[in-house]
């Protein structure tokens, strides 16, 4: 007798309960953040996103110029890509060059090819590179002809400095740091906040003292001979060796007071004060 094999089920709902389906659906995964600092500028005399502005720049936030001690031009050339500073003998300051082009630097009367900006106001001698520059609210060098935004002294680059202003509540901050090659302490005293509900203040105050130095001056005493050309009597002299073994010894002060006043929403002046005194031993 044959027996009769069922055939499949023609119930819909049948052939889904006895093969069950399931659909796997992976949710998108969420972007991960980049990580990246949006860096703002001022490169052309409005507040924009480095990405947007078609010059070549180099930005420093203030964090990164207080990690790294920017505090003179010198200090940011050693970090800034074809930024070099060259101080002159003739006391005429330093040849400033961008991307190798600047201006000779023994006459004390010519401009430099780069530009210095400090607060807006231009430096247009070598000299600028004995100023001092601390409590900073941001750094930027822009390299390229700047004459349509900085005039024409800017035709190899522009180095803009933005000091730090009044703030609109009291803020009081104390740094202290340790330069371990030179044996160099460090420290800086600042004070801002508002005196009346329009006029903002802040002092800020710097001074650091090399013990050491990057140079060791191991010059023996020299014997040397001089001759009178009258007489013909010949001299002996004995030059003793320096005292000055590390150099170069540096030691500065540095200060600054700031005003700003906001009588309305659409005026706002600003007075900026500062004095600094830095003194270097020389080789002898």
């Amino acid at each position: 007798m044959a027996q009769e094999t069922p055939g499949p089920s023609r119930d819909p709902e049948a052939a889904t309960r006895s093969n069950p389906t399931v659909e796997v659906v992976s949710a998108p995964a969420a972007e991960a953040p980049s990580g990246l600092e949006d860096i703002v500028v001022t490169a052309r005399k409005r507040v924009e996103s480095a990405q947007n502005v078609p010059v070549s720049v180099t930005a420093f936030t203030p964090q990164q110029i207080q990690q790294t001690d920017l505090t003179s031009l010198e200090k940011i050339s050693a970090v800034t890509p074809s930024f070099t500073i060259a101080r002159s003998t003739t006391g005429s300051g330093a040849q400033i060059s961008l991307r190798g082009i600047g201006s000779d630097a023994r006459s004390i009367g010519l401009e430099q090819s780069v530009a210095v900006i400090v607060d807006g106001v231009y430096y247009g001698q070598g000299r600028v590179i004995n100023e001092g520059f601390f409590d900073l609210a941001g750094l930027e060098i822009l390299k390229g002809p700047q004459a349509l935004f900085f005039g024409k002294n800017a035709t190899a680059g522009v180095v803009s400095i933005t000091t730090a202003g009044p703030t609109k509540d009291p803020e009081y901050l104390a740094r202290i740091g340790y330069e371990t090659n030179a044996h160099r302490p460090y420290g800086e005293l600042v004070a801002s906040g508002p005196l009346t509900d329009t006029l903002g203040i802040r002092v800020a105050l710097r001074a650091s003292k090399m013990f050491a130095g990057y140079v060791e001056n191991r010059a023996p005493a020299i014997t040397y001979n001089t001759r009178d050309a009258a007489t013909g009597v010949v001299t002996s002299h004995v030059a003793p060796p320096t005292t000055r073994n590390n150099l170069p010894g540096e030691r500065e002060y540095l200060g600054r007071v700031s005003l700003k006043w906001e009588p309305t929403d659409k005026l706002t002046v600003s007075l900026k004060a500062s004095g600094d005194r830095n003194h270097t031993d020389g080789p002898g």
